[in-house]
């Protein structure tokens, strides 16, 4: 956590199975290549591999949460959502498997009045809750 008068922001977790899954994706697709050879087929599949990488890859380097005077904003690889503060009505612990902004099963799970639900995973899930409870007391927190 890194704070800096009314800003703060919580690092990302990153689980061991994040990195074992970009490993054996890209392990098989080397290996299909090197047995194979390059063809058509092949082509089309290291295509995909690397789009794929383009979600796995960035959020090792990129990856947290901060937390402005009004807003959170998740940073998780390319991707960026914000959410005002005031508008949040529940916070909650979760482990699911759901799509998300998360690259760990130990989620936080963000409810707001003006969107979908955001599900990120951080380094210190009971710090960021607690500031955010700081900011919008109106906001439930449930375990």
């Amino acid at each position: 956590m890194k704070e800096e008068g009314e800003i703060m922001t919580f690092k990302g977790k990153i689980a061991a199975w994040w990195y074992v899954a970009i490993a054996v994706l890209d392990g098989i697709a080397i290996a299909a290549v090197i047995y194979n050879g390059l063809s058509l087929i092949l082509a089309v599949n290291v295509i995909a591999v690397a789009f794929v990488n383009l979600f796995f890859i960035p959020p090792i380097f990129k990856n947290d949460v901060t937390i402005t005077k009004k807003d959170v904003i998740v940073r998780f690889g390319l991707l960026t959502k914000t959410i005002p503060i005031q508008g949040i009505t529940i916070v909650k612990i979760m482990k699911n498997y759901s799509a998300s902004f998360a690259a760990s099963f130990d989620r936080v799970g963000i409810e707001s009045s003006s969107m979908s639900a955001v599900f990120i995973s951080l380094e210190d899930n009971a710090a960021f809750i607690n500031e955010l409870l700081k900011r919008n007391r109106k906001i439930k927190y449930l375990i």
